[in-house]
């Protein structure tokens, strides 16, 4: 519930910055209707901007306006799945999410800022998707999950750990960005083979001695099955460690605005 709320009012208060409007065919040609403009208080509903969607100028108003729409449809979409769900009035969220320990720093700039593709192991037969070549069948159907739950990731980053003296390259970076976080995501399998499970406890060993927190810097996805890659366990894993870092205190509810 929590993820929900923030995901709606993220999208609620993002509305209310950026351009309004909508596109119509006129004559065969296409036009776009600027309704609101935050930078433009002039144009409102009644008085709106009327542009070629293909000339110079409207060629950029479309762009926003497209955003628009694609942003409106996400709000729409969570708030009737809100609405059906749980049939009581959303909470405002206060944002900035402030959270109660960040050690590395691991926000939005601290994504943006990362590389992905940096590990040098190429594999003999390697999985080919959209998301590139990756190492794994596992890997492309979490990536698969990561784009379907709208949670940007970068593959494969170099990281290397001071506690240890040792670099690795993490499965994904993912990115919370409605609350201004990420985390690295490690898939953990193949328990069969002794190699593996020594590396993996080496690497879950650093991870730890450098103060990364399972379920907060690091979220690692257990799969002890590998010929069965189990969708709902994944999705519960990351979507646990993103409620959990969002504090009750960031939401206010009805009953609570009512006694404020």
């Amino acid at each position: 519930m929590k993820v929900h709320a923030v995901k709606l009012e993220y999208r609620r208060l993002e509305l209310e910055k950026i351009m309004h409007g909508h596109f119509r065919m006129r004559n065969g040609r296409k036009y776009v209707y600027v309704t609101y403009d935050p930078q433009n208080p002039k144009i409102d509903s009644r008085h709106s901007c009327k542009l070629l969607a293909d000339s110079r100028r409207g060629k950029n108003y479309a762009l926003a306006v497209s955003r628009f729409l694609e942003l409106r449809h996400e709000y729409l979409t969570l708030l009737n799945e809100w609405n059906t769900r749980y049939g009581v009035t959303p909470p405002r969220v206060i944002f900035p999410i402030i959270q109660f320990s960040d050690p590395h720093k691991m926000n939005n700039e601290y994504y943006n800022r990362a590389v992905g593709q940096q590990g040098k192991y190429k594999p003999d037969n390697p999985t080919v998707s959209e998301h590139g070549e990756l190492k794994s069948k596992n890997e492309q159907m979490g990536a698969d999950l990561l784009k379907l739950m709208d949670i940007p990731f970068k593959y494969e980053l170099e990281l290397a750990f001071i506690n240890t003296d040792e670099k690795i390259n993490p499965d994904y970076l993912i990115n919370f960005y409605e609350i201004d976080r990420c985390s690295y995501l490690e898939i953990l399998g193949m328990n069969d083979r002794a190699d593996y499970s020594i590396r993996a406890a080496t690497k879950i060993n650093s991870f730890s001695k450098d103060v990364y927190r399972p379920g907060r810097e690091v979220i690692y996805v257990h799969l002890y099955d590998k010929a069965n890659f189990d969708e709902v366990y994944f999705v519960s894993q990351i979507m646990a460690a993103f409620d959990s870092m969002i504090p009750d205190s960031a939401l206010i509810w009805e009953s609570q605005k009512e006694v404020g």
